[in-house]
């Protein structure tokens, strides 16, 4: 029989009452009321909680400690115990759970719209649709080849960045098992040993390619079918053409960046592929039709974004311009396609076309159009001593290459013979 009666923990005073064996009626300054065993495992005391009084009355409070006490007596702590079984209770996560979280972490580490876009992508129902409702133990090596092999070779720069974000998912996912669920997952299901044992070759064997761009004979006819569609994802891309920028930054570019008195754009630092490198924003001078793009866009300004997105406040989506391309390639007939591949060009590739175009066409020194592509010129310490961005003589750049870009104008008219 226990030291401690009903009436005694009724009328106890703060403080701590003793009923025998380790069990406590702990008595708060505010009268509060709660029972807790103290008991030792291992060289260590420790008080495992019984419950509020009076929820929990004395003869369920004694009869709680004599359970926990067997328990002792097997050599099995009753905190942990606890511990282990409600771990065990929850409900096992979701691939698809797993790799949201994987997906936040990704999109925190990176300001470019495409790659946050991208990690959305692969992980969502686009590619692995077939896993996100399973239970993530049960997921195995084969599951993931399931997934993997349709674009393994047909699509190999989708599969350089797929399976690596798979796998991510499952190491996140095995710390998360372990210790939050004391479930121990043995092995990774997109381990690469397992895969290449089914077939799959080396990641470092396929082929990165380029982006398919347009021989830049073709931009005048490619510049004119633009003109004739009248939508945002169409200024911004001859936006991109004409700044020769890159995707990220056009979709990003907000109206305090732009000076179009000066005929300025001014890249913010996190709006830079190289914003590691850089310690100042890139400064891109504006040719006469890019000022005109930007001022045609200014009439209808709803956003703090040049080209605005469907959402409120939201910059136009990374999809847009692949889309408009799409379009514009519909049909039995590919007309914008890259010459040596045969595929349909991207809006990175007018980068390349620029580039190509300044090399066969355009006599300016090739430092300036390494600055116009926003590259690194000369090595370390050369960088260190220069003083300018050569902007003059890249704005005479850039309006030869809006002037070689223009439309050509055919004439109608008939010029008689006398």
């Amino acid at each position: 029989m226990g030291q401690l009666t009903e009436r005694g923990v009724q009328t106890a005073k703060p403080g701590r009452h003793g009923d025998g064996d380790g069990l406590h009626l702990v008595v708060s300054g505010t009268g509060r009321k709660k029972w807790v065993l103290r008991y030792q495992v291992s060289g260590v005391r420790k008080d495992k909680g019984l419950g509020s009084y009076p929820d929990v009355g004395l003869k369920d409070a004694r009869r709680k400690a004599a359970e926990h006490r067997a328990l002792i007596a097997k050599g099995v702590d009753p905190i942990e115990s606890g511990r282990a079984a409600r771990k065990a209770a929850r409900p096992i996560p979701t691939f698809e759970a797993i790799a949201k979280l994987v997906i936040a972490d990704a999109q925190k580490k990176s300001v470019n719209a495409k790659v946050r876009y991208q990690w959305e992508r692969h992980l969502g129902a686009a590619y692995c649709g077939p896993l996100l409702a399973r239970p993530v133990h049960e997921i195995t090596t084969l599951d993931v080849a399931a997934v993997l092999r349709p674009i393994w070779r047909t699509k190999p720069e989708v599969a350089r960045k797929l399976y690596p974000a798979i796998r991510r998912v499952f190491e996140r996912a095995r710390i998360i098992l372990r210790d939050e669920h004391g479930v121990a997952m043995p092995d990774n299901p997109a381990r690469w040993d397992d895969l290449k044992a089914m077939g799959f070759e080396a990641p470092a064997q396929l082929s990165r390619g380029r982006h398919p761009s347009l021989p830049h004979v073709q931009m005048p006819r490619f510049i004119a079918a633009l003109r004739a569609r009248e939508a945002v994802a169409a200024s911004a891309l001859e936006f991109l053409i004409f700044t020769n920028a890159r995707t990220d930054a056009v979709l990003k570019a907000q109206w305090k960046e732009l000076d179009l008195g000066e005929a300025v754009w001014t890249v913010p630092l996190a709006s830079l592929k190289d914003r590691k490198h850089r310690k100042e924003p890139f400064r891109v001078p504006l040719s006469a039709r890019a000022v005109e793009i930007a001022k045609n866009m200014e009439k209808g300004r709803v956003s703090s974004f040049v080209f605005p997105g469907h959402v409120r406040n939201k910059p136009l989506s990374n999809m847009a311009l692949l889309t408009l391309l799409k379009r514009m390639n519909a049909g039995d007939s590919k007309v914008w396609t890259d010459s040596s591949s045969g595929k349909p060009i991207t809006a990175h590739g007018f980068r390349a076309t620029f580039r190509t175009w300044a090399e066969e066409v355009a006599t300016f020194p090739h430092a300036v159009v390494e600055q116009a592509m926003g590259h690194q010129v000369g090595g370390q310490v050369e960088r260190a001593y220069r003083r300018t961005d050569v902007l003059e003589q890249r704005r005479k750049l850039m309006d030869a290459w809006g002037a070689y870009c223009e439309p050509k104008v055919v004439s109608n008219v008939v010029r008689l013979a006398r």
